[in-house]
């Protein structure tokens, strides 16, 4: 429930014309003793609540400890193999990248000449074969 302050401001002006004067802070002090049992129990629920899943709590936290114990290990080894892996094919590239740069004596690199493609070959133009309309298959099972 929100009470804004001008919902409280409304209340109060009900309580007063419904009690009066002389019985409202009679009201109020009855209305703070069940807003204090009511935290009381509500507290007291909580806490029952809290103590009841406590158990549970620090046995999922034991196995989640566990598991990541376990688990530390294989993930520190493929963590480096991964970083032995990587670090080979850097080493691999760096090597073919300086391998596919000829250099001089001096150590320039040396460009190639651009070349251009070869021209295609010119295309003759061939005859079209036809066969006579009559003509009649070499083997006889065909007929």
């Amino acid at each position: 429930m929100n009470l804004d302050p001008e919902k409280l401001l409304v209340l109060f002006v009900i309580a007063m014309l419904v009690l009066g004067p002389k019985r409202l802070p009679e009201a109020a002090r009855t209305m703070g003793r069940w807003m204090a049992e009511l935290r009381k129990y509500t507290s007291g629920f909580q806490s029952e609540f809290n103590n009841l899943l406590a158990e549970p709590r620090e046995h999922t936290s034991a196995l989640r400890d566990e598991f990541r114990n376990v688990l530390a290990e294989p993930r520190a080894a493929l963590e480096a193999g991964a970083r032995e892996a990587q670090s080979a094919v850097n080493e691999a590239s760096a090597a073919a990248a300086t391998a596919a740069t000829p250099t001089t004596a001096a150590g320039a690199e040396v460009v190639a000449p651009i070349q251009s493609p070869p021209a295609p070959s010119p295309v003759q133009p061939q005859e079209p074969v036809s066969a006579p309309l009559n003509a009649v298959p070499d083997d006889p099972s065909l007929n």
